[in-house]
Formats: structure tokens, C-alpha cells, sequence
């Protein structure tokens, strides 16, 4: 079990285990692909150093989350990649715990009264004294062969790929250099989430491997299994274990056991309710998450 992991556990609000993975989790990129200007990943040690800083603070909402609770009903919104971004805001927000100083967060630029644009995050570092747009998103991608094209990398939906995503960060999120009287001083990007890999190319058991993969991938990126709903009922691996079908909110944290809902065998769990790929988390006789599948009733076309 990784140690980044086992910080995970140690919250057991969910608001904040799910900020605790915000700032914990590894990156899903190394760098951007087709993006020729200087760009800064935030990769796996600038999370970790901040994430080991607001430790103290997680500690304390986790005895008394109401603050964060309470920001994150003023900010509601029922999308993922909103809530991601919340929980970087009220972590950017505290600024015991960093030398960042966030000067506007979703910066929107005009030309003349239409919209053609708007920046994340714009924060000015205030170590380096420079200017910094952050651009920021939380993905979950299933894989079809060959997975070394990042247009076969879908969204549960079908309506997203990975390519789609990498061509709009690198052709439209970053092409600003200026918000109002700030000039851009260093471009940022923060993508996180989880890769699903399809059957034929992980078990239940064994890790994915990164042969015929993306270059652009971080090495430690976290991943899953994705498979179809037969080959998971007859999956000897699946039956080893109880499993739940789980909501977006469970999307980002591994383990959260503690809900106390029920667990059921592979093959008792009703019929998937849509075509749709679901989420369903495994657990061992001690409570503990051992995979991560989305499942689905019917190949999804490429």
C-alpha cells in the first residue's frame, strides 16, 4: 500500500478525504503533448510537499469540518470537475499553509462585451514574485485499444476522450497571455483522476503496465479495470471479494468502507440500470478497497 494511500485513510469525513486526495494523489500527465510554450506540471513532489505542509489543518477539519462543509454548499454544483475545483479553491483560499496568493479564480476575458476565454486559477507566487495561470481538471478515462492513441481513451459517457482534452488544453486554455492589467508570467497544469484499463490488459490482482501506453502519462498515475458486465460476473478474481456500486462522490478517494453500506457478492449484484459504464469498488473480508472497475453492459464504439 502506497504511503500516499494510507493519508487517504487517516480522514474520515468525506469532504475532507477527498481534499486530503486532492492534494495527495499523483498526477495524470508528465507534460502536455502538441504545446510548444514553456508550461510547468505540477507534478507528484509539488503535491506531496504541500500536501505534508496542510496536514495539521486536514487533522483539524476532520474533527470539525464545518468550514469546509460550509464552503463547499456556497459553491455548489453538481458536476465533478467542479468540486475538484473547490477543493483546490479553499485550499488556495488558506494561506497559512502556502505562498500562494490567488488573485481571481475562474478569470474571464472579454473582447469587447464576448466572452472568448477564461483562466482557472490566476495566482501570483509570491516565492517567485511571478504571475501564474493554473489551469486544472479531474479525469476518468476508460482505454480501448491501442491505447497509444489518446482519442481511444473515453469518458464513462463516450461524449469525452483524452485527446479531446489534451488538444483543448494545449489550442485554447493556454493562448492568453494577459488578464486585465496582470501579465502571465508562467503557465501551470494540474490534471488529476484515475486511468481505466480494459480487461485484456490487467487482471483484477496486477497492476496495469505502461507498455504501448501514452508517453504523456505520468508513471505513477493512479489506475482501474474496466470491463464488461459478463466477464465480470464469471471473473473468478471478482468473486473474491464484495463489491458497491458507487456515485461520484466516490469517484476521487479510495476506501470509503466507513459509509457502512452494504457489500454484495459479484454475482448477486442487480443488472446495470443503464448502458452507461458504472463505478463498482471491491472490498476484502477486512474492509479494505482491492480494485476499482467500471463496468459496462456492451462494448462502447470507438
Amino acid at each position: 500500500m502506497s504511503s500516499e494511500l494510507a493519508s487517504w485513510h487517516a480522514f474520515h469525513q468525506p469532504h475532507v478525504r477527498n481534499l486530503a486526495w486532492v492534494l495527495s494523489s499523483p498526477a495524470l500527465l508528465s507534460f502536455l503533448p502538441n504545446f510548444a510554450q514553456p508550461l510547468t506540471v505540477l507534478a507528484d513532489d509539488f503535491w506531496q510537499r504541500h500536501y505534508q505542509t496542510y496536514v495539521p489543518k486536514l487533522q483539524q477539519l476532520d474533527l470539525q469540518p464545518q468550514p469546509l462543509i460550509e464552503f463547499l454548499e456556497q459553491h455548489k454544483n453538481h458536476r465533478l470537475g467542479y468540486y475538484f475545483e473547490y477543493l483546490l479553491l479553499f485550499w488556495l483560499q488558506d494561506r497559512d499553509y502556502h505562498h500562494f496568493e490567488l488573485i481571481k479564480h475562474r478569470a474571464t476575458i472579454f473582447t469587447g462585451k464576448i466572452t472568448i476565454g477564461e483562466l482557472d486559477f490566476l495566482i501570483k507566487n509570491q516565492q517567485t514574485g511571478r504571475i501564474e495561470h493554473w489551469e486544472v481538471a479531474i479525469k476518468f478515462y476508460l482505454g480501448h485499444p491501442p491505447l497509444n492513441d489518446a482519442y481511444h481513451w473515453l469518458g464513462p459517457n463516450d461524449r469525452d476522450s483524452l485527446g479531446r482534452k489534451l488538444d483543448h488544453l494545449a489550442q485554447q486554455q493556454f493562448r492568453f497571455g494577459h488578464y486585465q492589467d496582470h501579465e502571465i508570467e508562467q503557465r501551470c497544469l494540474a490534471v488529476k483522476g484515475r486511468l481505466f484499463y480494459p480487461s485484456s490488459h490487467k487482471s483484477l490482482l496486477a497492476a496495469a503496465t505502461m507498455e504501448d501506453g501514452l508517453a504523456c502519462l505520468s508513471p505513477q498515475h493512479l489506475k482501474g479495470n474496466w470491463l464488461l458486465w459478463d466477464e465480470f460476473v464469471a471473473s473468478p478474481e471478482a468473486a473474491l471479494w464484495q463489491w458497491r456500486h458507487v456515485g461520484r462522490d466516490e469517484w476521487l478517494a479510495d476506501q470509503q468502507i466507513n459509509k457502512q453500506l452494504p457489500l454484495i457478492p459479484a454475482a448477486q449484484l442487480p443488472m446495470l440500470p443503464t448502458p452507461r459504464a458504472e463505478l463498482f469498488l471491491g472490498f476484502d473480508d477486512q474492509g479494505i478497497e482491492r480494485a476499482r472497475c467500471f463496468l459496462t453492459a456492451a462494448n462502447a464504439s470507438i
